[in-house]
């Protein structure tokens, strides 16, 4: 086979902005009810076929290694800086994947630069697999003889929840490609229903230096007798109610507040730097505010560089699009 043209896209991050626990699973998940935004903190990812089997990955972080650890207050080799490049990233399963099921030759190359941090609830992981998949089907209809083009929008989604719960968010809404920033979700959160904002939504991130793990917080972590409903939030991001009656949650935050020191400093940081709705996003450890503007957002996440006590990534951001625009070179 013939290499394709490389195939990139900058794959974003999301929050969420609401997530309830519904009911313990018998697959040992659990069913919730979940709000996701796309944001624009970004990786950048670049994909091609080659006449090579396997996948052979190499990742780096955009800004450099040396200058997240200063961030971070962390040493270059810090586990937090650390990103596998075997079939433990979610890429690597996503080209393993598509492989497979379009019984293709030859292999993958990958470039991964990273921006978004791991173990942070953000979906980094997922949407990196999310865009793989999206840029693996294109390189692979460049380069194939068969006719796989119209199974698009049926494969991929059921390829990306197989590979994790977040991953089918990222690949947007395929079969109307209509611009969305936001889904409610249900089941493990592949379960889509995506809509537009109203209006952009700003906010202010800070990932303190320590991941957490999402097995362990969802160990410690009960079912309510009554669970709460997104429905109120949707309508109001869809400005079917006043924005004035957001009500955010996530029933992750208490038992990740219970196993990371660092979440809680990060709340208290967000809300004394005047910034509304301060939740922890997925099972933390970043935790995120909301701003009125670009320019509240920007000025917060400068004084919070300055303030906040330890490492950390502190990021203002905006609600984007998913999915990211493919480029062909």
């Amino acid at each position: 086979m013939t290499e394709s043209r490389w195939y990139s896209t900058s794959p974003p991050a999301k929050l969420n902005l609401f997530l309830e626990l519904l009911a313990r699973r018998d697959d040992g998940f659990h069913e919730l009810d979940t709000v996701m935004i796309a944001i624009d903190w970004r990786d950048e990812l670049r994909v091609r076929r080659t006449s090579k089997p396997g996948v052979q990955l190499s990742v780096d972080w955009s800004a450099g290694r040396e200058s997240i650890a200063k961030e971070l207050q962390v040493t270059d080799d810090h586990e937090l800086l650390l990103v596998p490049t075997d079939d433990k990233n979610l890429v690597v399963r996503a080209l393993n994947r598509l492989t497979q099921t379009l019984n293709l030759d030859g292999g993958w190359e990958v470039q991964l630069n990273k921006n978004i941090p791991s173990g942070a609830g953000m979906g980094g992981a997922s949407s990196d697999a999310a865009s793989a998949l999206r840029l693996g089907w294109e390189a692979a209809y460049e380069t194939s003889s068969a006719t796989f083009s119209p199974l698009k929008h049926e494969m991929l989604p059921l390829l990306a929840a197989e590979i994790g719960s977040d991953v089918p968010f990222f690949l947007g809404e395929l079969e109307s490609e209509r611009d969305v920033e936001c889904a409610q979700a249900t089941g493990r959160g592949e379960k889509l229903s995506f809509f537009t904002l109203a209006n952009p939504l700003h906010a202010v991130v800070i990932y303190p230096a320590a991941s957490v793990s999402t097995a362990q917080v969802y160990s410690h972590c009960q079912v309510p007798d009554s669970p709460q409903s997104s429905n109120d939030l949707v309508r109001a991001l869809q400005g079917i109610r006043a924005e004035s009656e957001f009500s955010l949650h996530n029933a992750l935050q208490a038992p990740a507040r219970g196993l990371s020191s660092r979440i809680d400093p990060a709340l208290e940081c967000l809300s004394k730097a005047g910034l509304t709705h301060c939740r922890m996003t997925g099972s933390g450890s970043a935790c995120f505010a909301l701003a009125d503007s670009s320019q509240q957002a920007a000025i917060a996440a400068e004084t919070l560089r300055s303030t906040f006590p330890g490492g950390a990534l502190i990021r203002p951001v905006v609600s984007c699009v998913v999915p990211s625009e493919i480029h062909i070179a």
